[in-house]
């Protein structure tokens, strides 16, 4: 075998133990965006902190939660880790 097929072999295993990883990651991106797209007063959620809220008002780039009584918090829609079930 010559160097050049050495270098295709190696760029095609390449290309195969990275691509799952990319495709999964772009999955879980849109995912995630999806999440952000759907959420509507009264959702409880959870930040990336670990604050656990209820959203009082969404707007396009931040979220407004509610945390305790007449304690409320601004946050970006990016520090939303997952809907609270």
């Amino acid at each position: 075998m010559g160097t050049g097929q050495w270098i295709l072999i190696y760029v095609v295993f390449m290309v195969v133990l990275f691509l799952p990883q990319i495709l999964a990651g772009r999955k879980r991106k849109k995912a995630q965006e999806t999440m952000l797209d759907s959420l509507k007063i009264g959702d409880e959620i959870v930040t990336i902190g670990g604050i656990h809220g209820k959203i009082a008002a969404v707007s396009e780039t931040t979220v407004e939660i509610t945390i305790d009584k007449n304690v409320k918090m601004t946050i970006s829609k990016s520090a939303v880790s997952r809907v609270a079930k």
